[in-house]
């Protein structure tokens, strides 16, 4: 709207200053003139106002595609953190699970080694048993 004062009030201005010092047709010709300067001026200024929008437009679109690179970069490395969080809970996993099957095993093996030392044991007292019983024998005279 402000584009349409300018113009008018250019075209008041030529026509104030223009008409005092020529003729009617000179005035004709000079309101002509100023008509089509407006026409011109007011066309420019309807290609700049398009060219802002436009601008204005590929501003916006390019901010929106940064946005969404933005997003999509976050969404990338919130997925790298959640795969990373789940490798370590399956590193921690099977290194809990190793080491219960390790004291498994040494358990496994303790028992084995008490059980040998028990029947070791059981053996070297019957053996004792035996020969104290033959020397109790040979004593007797038997």
């Amino acid at each position: 709207m402000k584009l349409q004062q300018l113009a008018t009030a250019l075209f008041a201005a030529v026509v104030v200053l223009a008409i005092p010092a020529c003729s009617k047709e000179e005035a004709q010709q000079n309101m002509d003139s100023a008509k089509e300067k407006a026409g011109e001026a007011m066309d420019k200024a309807g290609d700049m106002a398009r060219d802002a929008a436009d601008a204005t437009g590929d501003a916006m679109d390019k901010a929106g595609d940064k946005m969404s690179e933005m997003g999509d970069d976050m969404s990338d490395a919130a997925d790298d953190a959640m795969d990373k969080a789940g490798d370590a809970w399956d590193d921690t996993k099977d290194a809990v699970g190793d080491m219960a099957d390790d004291a498994s095993d040494a358990a496994g093996d303790m028992a084995d080694d008490m059980e040998d030392a028990a029947s070791d044991a059981a053996d070297a007292a019957g053996e004792a048993a035996r020969d104290a019983e033959d020397k109790m024998k040979d004593a007797m005279g038997n």
